[in-house]
């Protein structure tokens, strides 16, 4: 009781807390509470509260000294702070708690940089990691109905849908001129009472208009045009329209595909590196102020991440923790923060699995134990053999799935498998993939009146043979006059 009363009063700003003693000697840890690595937890038994703590670097320490037969009591800092090198030279944090001999030991996810190994010792790795991206999951945007209707003709492009018009109107008027003054089809052969007076109305303009309009809707006909003029214009029209259609389903298909997802989606989609993050403009990102991902972007020599720290530094995208961080990309759109691998899986596994995490994990740092310089090299020696054997024999492994589990699927979107959460390429179809569609169907309609220019030259040929055939057979049908002679009277009834 005297030494935890003690421990209080020589170290400000830690909360201490005594771990029930194992054996030998008791050590002074200092640690953050970071979930999953150390959890607080409170309880009332019998009118008094209890606390005790549990996560990943309590399983940790446990397992490392009951090898090493030693007892720790955790101090516990308030501030969140694992270490930085003041101005004056100082450092504070965990890493200062260890140089000022507050504690024996510092315990969290600290990673081990060049810096701080240049004042404190450190442990065998227990964990390694890389930088990720964590951003929010675009969620389902509920369409207008404006939004809907443009859903319908989005497959193909507005010139297509203009020269379409176009063409069934083009078509429509020339089927119509060709009907009408074709001597061959139904209006004439109604005017000449060959044909039913209904049969010469089956090609009026409205008629014409609506026959080539059914046809694009595969409504089927009635009476097709008799001309041979006609006929060819409609052949023409007809595998037009088988083009149109192929192509417009074929291409609603491959955009279903896509789904109706927001703009920003593509964006997403498109950032699976930190590289990638860094070359667009559309989304904010930032880093723990106090860490040394920071650091490590502040003092890398690749561009990519000098660019990454000078926008951030600019713009001030930095966060105070990893919980804020967490909430600041929950409660924005256009913000990703870059984070450590190990701490950013435990919370994209969490509910209500709104977010992810993308990187291409090149592990560049590793957590490990921190102990002030020529501290008992025999325990650290312990420490460290206990920790291999731990990797050696899956202990490391075992812990990590029971401490960062968690109930959501997908949240890790891998580099070599982006289709979990790329979006299909979609390519609407353009004037330039349609027009030979166009040009056919122009041949078409030249074609047709070019046939029935001749239709109509073979008929009027034909009408003036037979004008001349029957004023022929008329002049042979007429009676005979027979002349009389001059010495001839002509017969007269008495």
């Amino acid at each position: 009781m005297w030494s935890l009363l003690t421990l209080s009063l020589i170290l400000p700003g830690l909360l201490v807390s005594h771990v029930p003693p194992i054996q030998g000697k008791e050590l002074v840890v200092s640690t953050l509470l970071i979930s999953p690595f150390l959890k607080k937890i409170e309880t009332t038994e019998k009118g008094k509260t209890v606390v005790r703590y549990e996560g990943f670097i309590h399983d940790l320490l446990q397992k490392i000294f009951n090898i090493t037969g030693t007892q720790f009591i955790y101090a516990v800092r308030q501030d969140k702070r694992y270490g930085q090198q003041l101005e004056n030279g100082s450092w504070d944090g965990l890493i200062g708690d260890v140089l000022n001999k507050k504690a024996d030991i510092a315990a969290a996810p600290l990673t081990e940089t060049s810096k701080r190994r240049s004042v404190v010792d450190f442990s065998t790795p227990f964990m390694s990691f890389g930088p990720v991206i964590i951003m929010k999951r675009p969620t389902k945007k509920v369409m207008t109905l404006e939004e809907r209707l443009q859903r319908l003709f989005q497959p193909l492009s507005d010139s297509v849908w203009l020269m379409s018009g176009l063409a069934w109107l083009v078509t429509s008027v020339v089927l119509y001129v060709i009907c009408h003054f074709n001597p061959y089809d139904w209006r004439r052969l109604a005017k000449d009472r060959q044909a039913s007076l209904r049969e010469g109305e089956s090609f009026t303009c409205l008629n014409s208009f609506f026959f080539t309009m059914s046809t694009v809707l595969w409504q089927g006909y009635t009476r097709s045009p008799r001309s041979v003029g006609a006929r060819v214009v409609v052949c023409f029209w007809w595998f037009y329209v088988l083009i149109f259609l192929v192509m417009y389903i074929a291409s609603m298909t491959n955009y279903l595909r896509v789904g109706p997802t927001p703009a920003i989606t593509e964006t997403y989609a498109h950032i699976q590196t930190i590289e990638d993050l860094v070359n667009q403009d559309e989304m904010n990102y930032g880093v723990i102020s106090s860490g040394a991902t920071r650091v490590f972007f502040a003092e890398s020599e690749l561009e990519v991440f000098k660019k990454a720290n000078d926008k951030m530094t600019k713009s001030n995208t930095f966060v105070n923790s990893l919980e804020s961080g967490i909430e600041r990309v929950r409660k924005l759109k256009n913000f990703a923060l870059i984070a450590e691998s190990a701490m950013a899986k435990y919370y994209t596994k969490q509910k209500p699995c709104d977010i992810y995490m993308v990187g291409d994990f090149t592990t560049l740092g590793v957590y490990s134990l921190a102990f002030p310089l020529n501290f008992n090299q025999t325990l650290v020696r312990e420490i460290n053999m206990a920790i291999v054997r731990m990797r050696e024999s899956g202990g490391l492994k075992a812990l990590e799935d029971k401490w960062f589990s968690g109930q959501c699927k997908g949240f890790l979107l891998e580099q070599e498998s982006s289709s979990k959460l790329q979006i299909p390429p979609f390519y609407e179809v353009d004037l330039g993939s349609f027009s030979g569609a166009l040009i056919l169907l122009g041949l078409g309609l030249i074609l047709g009146s070019i046939v029935t220019a001749l239709e109509i030259c073979l008929f009027k040929l034909a009408e003036s043979s037979e004008k001349e055939e029957e004023e022929n057979q008329e002049k042979l049908n007429e009676p005979k006059h027979i002349p009389l002679a001059a010495d001839m009277e002509p017969i007269t009834d008495v």
